[in-house]
């Protein structure tokens, strides 16, 4: 009885070290699935124990898909985050975003325009269209923010590759 109990201690700490050296230094996932299948087989042949299901390949494979998609959903599910926005959602806030910075340049770009101003606002008239009225640095300003506002508006409406 005390070889035997010894020699449970040696398989014990054998398999402890082997799973320690995984831990430190993980193997390939196909590698891990022919260590598993060879651990399997041996337990099933020296003991006469058998696994709940016999192992074949494509049942493997489907477990593993099985697995990956549950802790997909579970990192998914266990706490609000930006990451698990729908990119659906996403797009759609980051569109809805644009577009009102767009509409908003686009306003106040025109009310430069449409808005009459001081001598002093004006600064200095390029061209003139008559004695009394030309176009000036602030109408530069404000087609400036206007066509920034036209591009955040445009940049709302088209589709953007997401990077990933």
């Amino acid at each position: 009885m005390a070889t035997d109990n010894s020699q449970v201690l040696k398989v014990e700490r054998v398999f402890a070290e082997l799973l320690e050296e995984l831990e430190k230094q993980p193997v390939s996932k196909q590698k891990a699935m022919e260590m598993q299948h060879l651990f399997l087989h041996t337990m099933e042949k020296t003991y006469k124990v058998s696994s709940l299901s016999s192992y074949h390949d494509d049942d493997a494979k489907g477990n593993e898909e099985m697995v990956l998609d549950m802790d997909k959903l579970l990192r998914q599910h266990r706490s609000f985050s930006v990451k698990n926005l729908p990119d659906k959602a996403i797009n759609w806030a980051a569109g809805l975003a644009y577009s009102g910075v767009g509409l908003l340049f686009i306003t106040i770009g025109f009310l430069m325009i449409v808005t009459p101003t001081s001598a002093e606002f004006e600064i200095a008239t390029l061209f003139y269209f008559n004695e009394y009225d030309g176009f000036t640095v602030l109408d530069a300003f404000a087609l400036v923010v206007i066509f920034i506002g036209i591009f955040f508006f445009i940049k709302a409406f088209v589709a953007q590759d997401k990077k990933e």
